[in-house]
């Protein structure tokens, strides 16, 4: 904007300002500086922001309170001026009922004086030539009242005339003779059906003023105001926010609808369709509420949350708008390469647009998420129920209770508590999101069903008890699946109470064979050693297993479906104990044990 650009107020400027009709103090601090004569550049001085002077004062110009002083406005001025007084006439024509020609110019030229008005009594000396036609009956009008005057009866004569000129010359067709039957300007002989009634105008002029809106809600050209529309969000989020289209959407309620939002520099926050449900009333006020902005069919990267909480200094955007609910359909939460979809919730703003809650659930109950910022960190609390987790191998959680804090750079559960397989299992779990991701934690279990636990990871290893361990968990990769590869668990496993299927350790020792033993059972009290889990497999080191009067000592590797251990066996009998070395080799399904000499 011109520096040396000078704004005046208009009258409805003027009336701003006495009637305090604008709220926003900067605005109308702006609004009573203009004063005709100071150019924008001396206001920007004493304001103190030329940037926001600029803007303020284009916001004002938009709202026609201002105008500019240039030989433009002052034509525009003019042209204004003319109009208004045209329009005057107008009403004035409207207002006075209209009589016959020669009636009307006649009575007024008798009450003029020829001394007074020569020009007027020239004009009634022609009144014979003006007179209506014949053909059209109109009711002889009451005497006019004393401030009828010459002008006002030449008024209705020039009214007379175009009224029944039009009745000749009006164009035909069905919407014309629609809004002639609405005047109440065809005749009984055009007219078909019954008589029309106040009754029957009212409707279809209320059809028309529908047909209206409708056309107008559906064709208005939104897509002008696109870039307008991303400056704003952009504003409001603190973030760079890109809008493919905009539209208007009727279901399940009309609605602006925004289509295909990127925001943030790397798309962090990918919407399909935002959906815009204005108050209606405060449209055309200073500040629009919207009703519900309902976001569908979201994916949200969960280590940009910060970002979009994160507070600015003005938000000018919040002062034009204001969003009473927000709504999420059909949605996502990502992490690395991974997601948890079909989530449904609300979010909340503060009166700065700064997001400050979430609430998050699935359709079934399943799962579900809330989270609150305080001192620019989020508290969030997980819940889980009958959830598998993503991926492949997949556990079913019976229950997931989990708290903790995202900032940043890290997500943190300082608690986590599972229940699953029939057992449980307790904790803590760290997830860094700064590229490369890392994942460290520390979980106690109790009372697993080997079981159930061994149909997730190896199906065909026929294996019971109860699984108690205490293992520290690492890992670090660029995607889900390359985190998944590089995590390492190791610690003490404990098996109870348990028995290990086609593995039979007494008969390998006692009846030994040259190609082995197949089949049977090992039945044993505790099983326990040092084991480490990855991608690899699992290796059980130092391993213990005591029944009763069987015992063995060894290692027992678990890897691509084979098994693999070095074992040896004590059997104590009544007077004596045997010892021998075994392995145990092959599938899951059909292992050997061999007696090692």
């Amino acid at each position: 904007m011109n520096e040396n650009a000078v704004f005046i107020k208009t009258e409805a400027g003027e009336d701003a300002v006495s009637k305090r009709t604008i709220v926003q103090r900067n605005l109308r601090s702006v609004l009573i500086m203009i004063d005709g004569r100071t150019p924008v550049g001396n206001l920007a001085q004493q304001f103190g922001d030329p940037l926001i002077v600029e803007g303020l004062v284009g916001e004002l110009e938009h709202r026609g309170l201002v105008r500019r002083v240039d030989n433009a406005s002052v034509e525009e001025d003019a042209d204004r001026s003319e109009l208004s007084s045209i329009m005057v006439d107008i009403e004035d024509l409207v207002s006075q009922p209209i009589t016959p020609v020669a009636d009307d110019i006649r009575r007024a030229h008798d009450r003029s004086s020829a001394k007074e008005s020569p020009v007027l009594d020239e004009f009634a000396m022609a009144i014979p030539e003006l007179t209506a036609p014949a053909a059209v009956s109109v009711a002889p009008s009451p005497p006019p009242a004393d401030s009828d005057d010459v002008r006002g009866a030449i008024r209705r004569a020039m009214m007379t005339s175009s009224a029944d000129a039009s009745v000749e010359d009006r164009a035909s067709g069905p919407l014309r003779r629609l809004f002639d039957l609405f005047a109440g300007r065809v005749s009984g002989a055009e007219r078909k059906g019954p008589p029309s009634s106040l009754a029957k105008r009212f409707a279809v002029g209320s059809l028309l003023l529908v047909v209206l809106l409708v056309g107008l809600f559906f064709f208005y050209p939104y897509s002008r105001h696109l870039p307008h529309m991303e400056q704003l969000a952009s504003e409001l989020l603190g973030q760079p926010v890109r809008i493919a289209s905009v539209s208007p959407s009727i279901f399940p309620e009309p609605s602006i609808a925004l289509e295909g939002l990127r925001v943030g520099a790397g798309g962090q926050l990918e919407v399909a369709t935002v959906k815009l449900i204005p108050r209606v009333l405060t449209l055309l006020s200073e500040r629009t509420v919207m009703r519900e902005v309902r976001i569908e069919r979201a994916g949200l990267n969960l280590a940009f949350l910060p970002e979009l909480s994160k507070r600015q200094g003005i938000n000018w955007a919040s002062r034009w708008l204001k969003v009473e609910r927000i709504s999420v359909i059909d949605s996502s939460l990502l992490l690395l390469d991974g997601s948890i979809g079909n989530l449904n919730g609300t979010l909340d703003i503060d009166e700065d647009g700064v997001l400050t809650r979430l609430s998050l659930a699935r359709t079934d109950g399943g799962l579900k998420l809330q989270g609150s910022i305080e001192s620019g960190v989020w508290n969030v609390a997980l819940t889980a129920l009958g959830w598998r987790t993503p991926g492949q191998p997949s556990l079913l959680l019976d229950v997931l209770e989990a708290t903790g804090t995202l900032n940043s750079q890290r997500l943190v559960f300082d608690k986590v508590d599972v229940k699953l397989y029939g057992g449980y299992a307790v904790g803590s779990l760290s997830i860094g999101l700064v590229s490369p991701a890392s994942v460290e934690g520390e979980m106690t279990t109790s009372r697993l069903a080997v079981a159930d636990l061994l149909k997730v990871f190896a199906p065909t290893l026929l294996l019971t008890g109860d699984l108690s361990a205490a293992i520290a968990i690492r890992g670090e990769g660029e995607t889900l699946e390359g985190l998944r590869g590089t995590l390492r668990a190791s610690g003490k496993l404990g098996v109870q109470r348990g028995q290990i299927e086609r593995v039979d350790l007494v008969q390998a020792v006692r009846i030994p064979r040259a190609d082995g033993v197949r089949g049977g059972s090992t039945r044993f009290d505790d099983l326990e050693g040092d084991v480490v889990a990855d991608a690899s497999g699992l290796s059980l080191t130092g391993a213990t297993m005591s029944s009763g009067l069987v015992g063995a000592q060894g290692d027992i590797r678990l890897a691509d479906g084979l098994i693999n251990g070095r074992l040896d066996v004590s059997l104590r009998g009544s007077a004596t104990t045997v010892r021998a070395p075994v392995s145990i080799e092959g599938k899951y399904a059909d292992p050997i044990v061999r007696l090692r000499r």
